[in-house]
């Protein structure tokens, strides 16, 4: 049985005309707001609340700062600057140089065996693969094989 999958999960429904739920809150709100000041106070209060409740509401409703709504930002800003934050100063510990000094081997001490690139591309091959390849310096079973078998 398959199911659809929805796509666009983060794209709010739209519930008046072009405008979400959340947008058309925030106009009803605002015009709300309008029509007390035009009903219980005067002409010039009025025209300065409107220069103020409009602008505000249209912010509001349609303005997205860095892809969210302005409501949720402005509470993510209270938030911020509400909460306690804790700074912590670690001092970093003191740097000390140290000199590189090359060994001199003597004579007694073995060289160091130099691997040629063949047998360096062979083992890659040999755990990129993890297969069995019978090569003149591996043995007849992988090391991984019958592990429990003695």
């Amino acid at each position: 049985m398959q199911f659809s999958v929805p796509q666009f999960i983060d794209v709010e429904d739209k519930i008046v005309g072009p405008f979400t739920a959340k947008q058309t809150i925030f106009m009803i709100a605002g015009g709300g707001l309008i029509l007390i000041a035009f009903t219980f106070f005067n002409t010039g209060f009025f025209i300065i609340a409107l220069l103020f409740i409009l602008p505000a509401t249209l912010a509001f409703a349609f303005y997205r700062p860095k892809g969210i709504s302005l409501s949720q930002y402005m509470g993510n800003f209270m938030d911020f600057f509400t909460a306690n934050h804790i700074y912590i100063w670690r001092r970093e510990p003191e740097i000390v140089m140290y000199k590189a000094v090359q060994k001199k081997h003597s004579g007694n001490e073995a060289p160091m065996k130099v691997v040629s690139k063949s047998r360096i591309r062979d083992l890659a091959n040999l755990l990129d693969t993890s297969a069995a390849v019978n090569l003149p310096y591996e043995v007849e079973t992988r090391p991984d094989e019958n592990i429990f078998r003695k």
